[in-house]
This record gives structure tokens, sequence and C-alpha cells, in this order.
């Protein structure tokens, strides 16, 4: 390099205007730094909470051993209605069911068909979304291991659906739970009837139908509309204002059996699942009307009959059931003594002859009829707002009650697990939005405050020292 070149190079320099920098530059960069970092924080922390949410809410299901029923097991004296923290059966599954119930105490415009499920050895309840009604479209075995849907077989002690079940409408638990009665899907024809095709007995152990009778006339109802004899060979269907009887022994090559007896009912009923007695005899439901009946607009009675092998009725004495809107045995302590379910009608209710349902339910009792008793014996009633009940028919039969005690509700339910780790998300998120828009303004006041505190025609002098 040449002085010339050299000397010229300085002279641009030295006559170069010095850039200005701002005092606050590095205090500004330093805060674009710490609001960059807070904001990374802030979305880590988001992101974080919304992976737990995921976590948390993944398909999961506590399994509870199938432990054998202990002495301790029995129905409650009392059912608990549960809130709707309350953890549903395939987040926890309760083990063996004492009984399963609903009615409007459990439903909300979000949980229609919300039911619930206390266990037999404690009061550990759970709750599950099943369409139908409780002791209709919705049936508990005997042993109170399985809930049977029309969309699924559920085990109660794992809180999953097993395979082992007939594709067709529940109708009736065999007394040893083995066995299982459906209908199958009805069949339309024009214009408006319905008929169903046939009535099953499927057998779980051996995944087929051990019988199957032919229908096709008319439209089965659902609930307290079959029952297997306890040694499982015979099978009684009220179909219409009959009771259809058909044994496995007269099943043919196609799987399917006449049946050998109709029995007339009269107005009256088939008495349940539990219809067949030990001694062979079968049980209808005779239907009557009272005068001193305890809800004066409802006046229809009903009264236990029972039917020999060969259809004749012998002699029964039992109690008359006054006032009640359906009466369902689900089995005998002896041929004198029936279990049965009794459902009760609101003290404003009317009677309506087709109405024999949960609809027409206000609470559900549970009772004992003997021979020779003026009325029931109560075991249980169900509280306000629970108009659907079906126990387990073992320990009902057994007389297992014990006393309830504070419910279990398990642990939150996932979607309130859900909603807590969102909200927790949205709070932190506010949290460091509002922290960064502080920051945010403090900077900006101190920036408004630090020129103003220095003045500008102040050239490094102190006032007074009369040098203008």
């Amino acid at each position: 390099m040449t002085s010339r070149l050299t000397d010229a190079l300085r002279g641009i320099a030295a006559e170069a205007v010095p850039p200005v920098v701002p005092e606050d530059l590095f205090d500004r960069a330093r805060a674009r730094h710490r609001h960059r970092r807070a904001a990374v924080a802030g979305a880590l922390a988001v992101l974080v909470l919304l992976v737990g949410v995921g976590y948390v809410v993944r398909p999961t299901a506590e399994v509870r051993p199938a432990a054998p029923a202990s002495a301790r097991a029995g129905l409650p004296d009392r059912l608990a209605v549960p809130p709707l923290r309350t953890a549903s059966v395939g987040l926890s599954a309760p083990g063996r069911a004492a009984a399963v119930f609903g009615g409007p105490a459990l439903r909300t415009d979000w949980f229609e068909w919300r039911l619930a499920v206390v266990a037999a050895e404690t009061d550990r309840y759970r709750t599950l979304e099943v369409v139908g009604a409780v002791g209709y479209e919705v049936l508990l075995s005997p042993d109170g291991r399985y809930l049977w849907t029309n969309d699924e077989l559920i085990d109660l002690t794992t809180g999953r659906p097993v395979g082992a079940r007939p594709d067709g409408y529940p109708l009736a638990f065999a007394p040893d739970g083995e066995r299982l009665v459906y209908a199958a899907p009805d069949d339309f024809t024009a214009p408006n009837t319905y008929t169903t095709p046939w009535v099953g007995l499927h057998d779980r152990t051996s995944h087929r139908d051990v019988l199957r009778l032919r229908i096709g006339v008319a439209s089965v109802g659902r609930g307290n509309v079959a029952a297997v004899s306890p040694q499982g060979d015979r099978l009684a269907v009220q179909v219409g204002d009959e009771v259809w009887l058909a044994r496995t022994a007269d099943v043919g090559p196609d799987g399917f059996a006449a049946p050998y007896r109709k029995l007339p009912l009269a107005g009256g009923r088939l008495a349940g699942p539990g219809a067949w007695l030990p001694d062979g005899r079968l049980a209808l439901l005779e239907q009557g009307s009272c005068v001193d009946c305890p809800v004066p607009g409802y006046r229809r009675s009903w009264r236990l009959t029972l039917h020999g092998p060969d259809g004749r009725q012998s002699a029964a004495d039992f109690p008359q059931l006054r006032s009640a809107v359906s009466v369902q045995v689900v089995g005998w302590r002896s041929a004198e003594e029936a279990v049965a379910l009794v459902g009760s009608p609101g003290d404003r209710a009317t009677d309506v002859p087709d109405e024999h349902g949960a609809s027409a339910t206000s609470g559900v009792r549970l009772v004992v009829l003997r021979q020779g008793e003026t009325g029931p014996e109560e075991i249980f009633r169900t509280p306000a707002g629970v108009n659907e009940l079906s126990v387990a028919a073992d320990l009902a039969v057994a007389g297992a009650v014990r006393e309830a005690g504070a419910p279990d509700l398990g642990p939150p339910p996932s979607w309130l697990i859900a909603l807590g780790l969102i909200a927790a998300a949205l709070l932190a998120a506010v949290v460091v939005t509002v922290r960064l828009l502080w920051r945010h303004r403090r900077s900006a006041r101190r920036r408004r405050v630090d020129p103003a505190a220095q003045d500008p025609a102040d050239d490094g002098g102190r006032p007074g020292d009369g040098t203008g």
C-alpha cells in the first residue's frame, strides 16, 4: 500500500461521523433474549401438558382379578347415587357386582344413558354408558360377574368385553350363567309389522346354540319374557298372550325345537328369569285389581301362580302385590319362598295397561314372597330417582345383605383429568403472556423515563459556574 493511499484512508476515517449507539442497546437486547426464552419455556410447558393429557386419556383399564366371592360379599342395604366424577367400568373395573341400577338421578343432558354398578365385596361404585333400561335391555348375570347389553357382554372383573356371546337381543341368563337366552333381530314386514324369527339358547362354553325356538308370528318383548330351568334343558318364552315351553331334548337336526306346550296367560305374564322352580314347576303372574291400593290411581295387582309339568295350575297362596308396575322373580330360596324385584308407581301414576317397564316405575323394591303371608318382606328399596335395578341373583337368593359404607368412587375419569390438564395448560399460557406484557411495559416505561432524567442542555458543567 502506498503512502498516498494510506493518508487518504486515514483522512476519510478522520472525517467520518462517529455512530450513535443508544445507551439502552444492550439492555433491550438482553430483554429480547429473556422474552424469547420465556416464550419458548411457556410453549414447551403447554406442549408437555398437552402430551400429558393424551397420555392420561389413552384407552386403559385397571384389571381386577376374578376372585371368588368372599364371606363379606352381599347386597348393600342401601344404594348411593354416584356423582359425575365416578370412574367408569372401563377405567377401573369394579369386580363382581351386587347390583346394577339407573334412573333420572344418574342422568344428565350430556350423560343420557348413564348406569351405575356397585361391587359385591365393598361399596365400590363405577359407571358406564349403555343404551337401554336395566333389567330389560341390560342384564346382570346371577353371580354378578357379567353385564349383558345389546352390544356386548362385559366382564366386570376386567372391565372389558368378552367374545362368547350370541348375536341378538339379551333376554335372560340361565341360573348358572353359562347359557344365554337371546332374540334374533326382528324381521320387518310392510307396512308396520315386526316379528322375531327365533329365540335361541346359547351355550358360552361350546360357543353354539343348543336350542332355537321359531317364533315368526309376533315380536318378542324385552325384559322378563324368558327363563331357563335350573338344569339348563328347558326354555320358557312369553310370546304375546302365551308362554311357550321348549326342551333341548326335542331339538332337531336343524337346531330348532317345536314348543311342547303353550300356556295361556289371560292378561298375566311370565314371572321373570327366575320363573322355574327347582322342582320343575313354572311360576306365572296373574293380574288382578285391588280396592285398598297404596297408590289409588294405580289399582293393578299381581300374584304368583305355579304350574306343574303338565301345565296345570297347582295350589299356591302367595301374597298379593298391590299397585305394582312390574314383578320379576330372580330366584327361589325354597318352593315356598321367592325373591323378586317389584316396581312401584309414582303417587300420581295412572294405570296404563300396556306399560309394564321402567318408564312407568318410580322405584324398585327387593322383596321375599312367602306362601301363606299377607304381604312381602322388603329387603331394601332404591333411593329417589333410581327406577331401574338388577341384582346378583345368587346373593339375593342366599339372603346375603351387608351394611353399606362410604362409596369408593375410584380414580378420576379421563374426561375430568383432561379438563384439569387443559385448564392448567391454559393457565400457564395466560401467566406467561401476562408476565411478558408486564416486562415489555416496564422496559418501555424505563426508556421513556431515562432520557428525561438527563438535561439535553447539560454540557457536563455544574449550574452556578458563572462563566456565562
